[in-house]
């Protein structure tokens, strides 16, 4: 005979943490779908329980409100983003470590670009309501979900950093912050991305990839020797 314990724990053969997990998913794939299309100030909680098809009581179970959804659909999309770009860079890994004594090459310093920014843009294109959600949706909510996406784009910014220093590119001077610079060219790829969401007349994935590539390389070089 089965324990009243374990038919608690178990229902339709997962547990009830499983259960709750599901429903968490499900919420988060709605506000995926509908702040990716519909966008965030349109989609009220019921809406997104009705496509989640669960109640308002499961919602307040996983989520304190609508900003805490957007913030757990924010957070998965760059996740995912991010884990695309770091798998792309190690599959470039072969001799280009130099831990940081500057003899990254030119030709090393493409590959990278390319494979680290290339793997960002399909992300966020390849279906564009991660691009929406990441760089259009979460934008100016609250002060809290700001602070968040500043924090997001500074990491962005220090593997940028951390990149040039690997390959010891640029011409930073000792005792300088790479970080403001690199800050400037996630800046700028996120823009590009913005851009292209509001054009009518969408540039080819790969031609976009290529006019960050070649903003990203131009920078590797750094400035112009001051005489």
């Amino acid at each position: 005979m089965v324990s009243e314990d374990v038919v608690g724990r178990r229902y339709g053969g997962r547990s009830a943490e499983e259960r709750r997990e599901a429903r968490r998913s499900a919420l988060i794939d709605a506000g995926y779908e509908l702040y990716g299309t519909l966008g965030y100030q349109n989609v009220t909680i019921d809406r997104a329980c009705r496509q989640a098809r669960l109640t308002a009581r499961n919602f307040y179970e996983e989520f304190g409100g609508r900003e805490a959804l957007l913030r757990a659909v924010y957070d998965r999309t760059i996740g995912q983003a991010l884990d695309a770009v770091l798998t792309a860079l190690a599959e470039t890994d072969t001799d280009t470590d130099t831990g940081g004594t500057g003899t990254g090459t030119g030709t090393e310093v493409r590959d990278r670009a390319e494979a680290g920014i290339g793997a960002f843009v399909h992300a966020m294109l390849d279906d564009p309501r991660a691009a929406r959600v990441v760089c259009l949706e979460v934008v100016g909510v609250s002060e809290d979900l700001e602070r968040h996406r500043r924090q997001v784009l500074r990491a962005f910014a220090d593997l940028v950093a951390d990149e040039a220093h690997r390959l010891g590119t640029g011409r930073v001077p000792q005792g300088q912050d790479p970080t403001p610079a690199a800050l400037a060219l996630v800046g700028g790829v996120n823009e590009l991305i913005v851009d292209w969401l509001h054009s009518d007349d969408h540039l080819a994935l790969d031609a976009l990839v290529d006019v960050m590539v070649d903003l990203f390389v131009s920078a590797s070089a750094g400035p112009p020797d001051r005489i």
